[in-house]
């Protein structure tokens, strides 16, 4: 029997009490926001799942009907019905967008299946695949989750100023009108369009996508919106990505995935919401666009199928370029015999992500020795305190990345 887990587009409940009936168990777990486990045999949340709004009505009808009959609560029904009317207008507003690819990779190594240039940014994840930490190319700024609640039980996203390999300045992003658990940040080059995750109660299900923009009057991001269909689902949707040289986009998503997996769609992305039109659309055709499934199912015109094959060319390109940068970007002396110039060498995991740090700090190192060179070229008195502490930091990082190489070759030897 198929598990699946669910947030959003199903019921919600406030504490820890399970909920039963006679056709479904479900078990809420203490996390906010609260996460239902379902089975796909209950016909009216199976029905939700593919978008049948229609047959989860219907089916929802009859449940409430039987459990006024035997004078039992209709909250979980209810909850659901509500949900229907919630994704009825989702389908309302479903983008069409061109999907250029799916890949389904390891959750757990998922940023591999994105070919972001340096000058997008650095993304790296936690161990476990659930926590994504975002570098900008702006001032060195850093965007990371914080899974500290706050006073309303939420987990939110921070801005951080990386200073010799370590997060500073700490202040939470503000304005973002969500509440909940945020995570998955993306700050596109220009510091104005900002897209994460959240699990929230107002979401179609589990991480939902939300964009939003940068009001530098007020200092503060505008209130995101939640992105709506396809992007997100009754599953777990997350780290959109858009490159806008290339116009092309990557999120990745869980639905219909098997537990530890998740599929990377690489789509273009629209200049302006292209909704469908619902009301004159096959119904088909609408769930088949809201839901990404099946792909080869999407109706394109002749433009659309050209923009993709041209945008088939650019992902390669791109790939390409990563690839090419990866295999230059470092150079790693593991033994005599031995010489590694990308992550993929590692054969240790720890060894990989302790690589992944040891080539940040080689970065900060260069950066606070131009630094120096700046100050000692001025040559004044007035800067001789200032030119001392940039000489303490750098002594201070050249030290931690010796530690870091042979922790690395340590681990590499013995795996």
């Amino acid at each position: 029997m198929l598990t699946i887990c669910t947030q959003g587009l199903f019921a919600l409940t406030s504490n820890a009490d399970s909920i039963k009936s006679d056709t479904q168990k479900v078990v809420v777990h203490q996390d906010f926001p609260v996460m239902i486990d379902f089975t796909s045999e209950d016909e009216a949340t199976k029905a939700l799942i593919n978008l049948d709004i229609e047959g989860a009505e219907a089916v929802l009808k009859r449940e409430i009907a039987q459990a006024k009959r035997k004078r039992e609560s209709t909250a979980y029904w209810d909850k659901l019905m509500s949900s229907c009317q919630k994704t009825l207008g989702g389908l309302k507003g479903t983008d069409r967008v061109v999907i250029v690819d799916s890949i389904v990779v390891d959750k757990k190594s998922f940023l591999s299946a994105y070919p972001l240039t340096e000058e997008y940014g650095t993304l790296s994840q936690s161990e476990n695949g659930e926590t994504v930490m975002f570098q900008t190319q702006i001032n060195g700024m850093v965007l990371k989750p914080d899974h500290t609640r706050d006073s309303l039980n939420n987990i939110n996203i921070y801005k951080y100023f990386l200073e010799n390999g370590k997060l500073m300045e700490k202040d939470v992003v503000k304005g973002l009108g969500v509440n909940g658990d945020i995570n998955y940040p993306y700050l596109m080059p220009d510091g104005q369009m900002f897209y994460f995750a959240a699990r929230s109660e107002d979401g179609y299900g589990n991480y939902d996508l939300y964009v939003t923009r940068y009001d530098s009057d007020s200092k503060r991001f505008y209130r995101a919106e939640n992105m709506g269909y396809p992007y997100n689902s009754y599953a777990n949707d997350y780290m959109l990505v858009i490159n806008d040289d290339a116009n092309i986009g990557w999120f990745a998503s869980d639905r219909y995935q098997p537990i530890n997996k998740v599929c990377i769609y690489t789509f273009i992305p629209n200049t302006s919401r292209h909704t469908i039109d619902f009301e004159n659309t096959p119904k088909n055709e609408v769930v088949c666009a809201a839901s990404l499934r099946p792909i080869n199912s999407l109706v394109l015109t002749d433009e659309q199928r050209q923009d993709k094959i041209s945008a088939k060319a650019k992902v390669r390109g791109l790939k390409e370029t990563v690839s090419h940068h990866a295999s230059k970007d470092f150079e790693f002396i593991v033994n005599d015999n031995l010489v590694y110039h990308s992550l993929d060498d590692f054969k240790s995991n720890d060894s990989k992500s302790l690589c992944a740090d040891w080539i940040q700090k080689k970065k900060n190192l260069q950066s606070l020795c131009d630094q120096l060179l700046k100050l000692r070229d001025n040559n004044a008195d007035a800067l001789k305190n200032q030119i001392l502490n940039l000489e303490s930091r750098i002594q201070e990082l050249q030290n931690e990345i010796h530690d870091s190489e042979k922790a690395i070759r340590r681990l590499e030897v013995n795996n």
